[in-house]
């Protein structure tokens, strides 16, 4: 067996993005992001997206390290984030396709996590059903619980459907952002995973395991790279708390990752991550 083959995997299902930024387009996304932050964790990852075929040749060549599973679009997925004293403006210029249960419901079934990241809906009931049951599943729902209205900008939504993804993971993940701060709703569909986790920002995250409630508080720092920051923060509590089954530990580990990320002046500084020698083992 090879050194590659020995290493875990992590399977990633959720539409990378292409991000418009004033600097130009860059790559997004939860699966981007988290895919990336779970590779300089140590894990083997495999990531079922949709992007036009050209990008997704050029996602390859930047981020060699990674399996990118992508599905044909006739556009990908397509943002720009505004970030204002009163926090983030998302627009909607393209959608790509839903992912289906058929590409996914197969992929990987060596991967000892399998995270849903959706960013837009793409991972319907179907896939839900699909992964449910799997060895150990993550959720990141902000991308579940989302709609575009008619000028392009996103929306919170609270489909039913969201209630059974939640139900399916062992530990998911909201920000009070994620429905624009309607607490009752984000703490009850939390309370559906065995472990569910919400953050505020710099403010103190709850976070409850099988029904037991408690707050961790976060140290603020300077915010200087927004973007990718919940993405990562997940990965790192997901990785930790399945490799020690201790919450308060995984949130510790997860909360400072988050803040050396957001205080970092450079971007995608992946490099300040965990060191892939613990949080990634099986």
């Amino acid at each position: 067996m090879t050194r590659e083959a020995e290493r875990p995997a992590y399977l990633l299902l959720g539409n990378v993005t292409m991000d418009l930024t004033p600097d130009g387009s860059t790559f997004g996304g939860t699966a981007y992001y988290s895919g990336r932050a779970a590779a300089a964790l140590g894990y083997r990852v495999v990531v079922a997206s949709r992007l036009p075929r050209g990008d997704a040749r050029r996602l390859a060549d930047e981020v060699p390290g990674i399996t990118w599973r992508v599905g044909p679009a006739r556009a990908p997925a397509t943002f720009s984030n505004i970030y204002g004293p009163e926090g983030r403006i998302q627009l909607v210029h393209a959608r790509a396709p839903r992912l289906r249960a058929a590409e996914v419901g197969d992929l990987a079934p060596e991967a000892v996590i399998v995270h849903l990241g959706p960013i837009l809906r793409e991972t319907g009931p179907t896939v839900v059903n699909a992964v449910a049951g799997r060895d150990f599943v993550a959720l990141t729902g902000q991308g579940l619980l989302r709609r575009v209205d008619e000028h392009g900008h996103v929306r919170v939504d609270l489909p039913r459907s969201a209630a059974r993804a939640f139900a399916a993971a062992d530990v998911s993940v909201l920000s009070t952002e994620d429905l624009a701060g309607d607490l009752d709703s984000a703490r009850a569909l939390l309370a559906r995973s065995r472990v569910g986790v919400l953050t505020d920002g710099a403010g103190a995250i709850e976070a409850h395991e099988d029904g037991r409630w408690l707050r961790y508080p976060v140290v603020e720092r300077p915010m200087r790279n927004p973007t990718g920051t919940g993405d990562v923060f997940a990965v790192v509590l997901v990785s930790t708390y399945r490799a020690t089954s201790d919450l308060r530990e995984a949130l510790g580990v997860a909360t400072e990752a988050a803040a050396r990320w957001i205080s970092e002046p450079k971007p995608e500084p992946f490099h300040l991550l965990p060191d892939p020698g613990g949080a990634g083992e099986l």
